[in-house]
């Protein structure tokens, strides 16, 4: 399948907004899933609580949601998930908000289920790259040291 010019350039800005969405963070001297909440939050006028989706309403078919009321964003997670699917979930919804697809001048609210449009493909992308940031932020290693297993040894007692 061909990539039309437009869709081309549609896929470039979108790398270049994740870019500019990245670096604008105000990473925390010892950061976490959560004290990164507070950072985007803070970022974008919000305060970011992190919760597990409160087992009355939890469905198979979503993994996390967040949900935004004025100047708060709750950040839902189904704690039933694997660690690292939970802290993608998590993060995913993170970049709604980094994103400003959650803000604080309406309520909204959006959910993780699949990646069917632009912006849940964006915010997929961004959650990856922010958890990569935040592995290298914690274990002071890149990539491949993380994918080969020199970061765990390197930071072992």
């Amino acid at each position: 399948m061909a990539v039309s010019a437009a869709q081309d350039m549609e896929e470039r800005q979108d790398l270049q907004d994740q870019r500019d969405a990245l670096s604008s963070i105000d990473w925390p001297e010892r950061p976490t899933v959560q004290s990164l909440g507070e950072a985007i939050g803070r970022l974008r006028g919000m305060r970011v609580v992190i919760a597990p989706i409160p087992e009355g309403i939890r469905s198979a078919e979503v993994n996390g949601l967040t949900v935004s009321v004025g100047s708060a964003a709750k950040v839902y997670y189904d704690p039933r998930l694997a660690p690292l699917n939970c802290t993608q979930t998590i993060l995913h919804e993170l970049a709604h908000v980094l994103h400003g697809d959650v803000c604080a001048e309406r309520s909204a609210a959006s959910y993780r289920t699949t990646f069917d449009t632009p912006q849940e493909r964006r915010a997929e992308l961004t959650a990856t790259r922010l958890m990569l940031e935040l592995n290298r932020r914690i274990r002071g290693s890149d990539l491949l040291d993380f994918l080969s297993g020199r970061a765990a040894r390197a930071h072992r007692p």
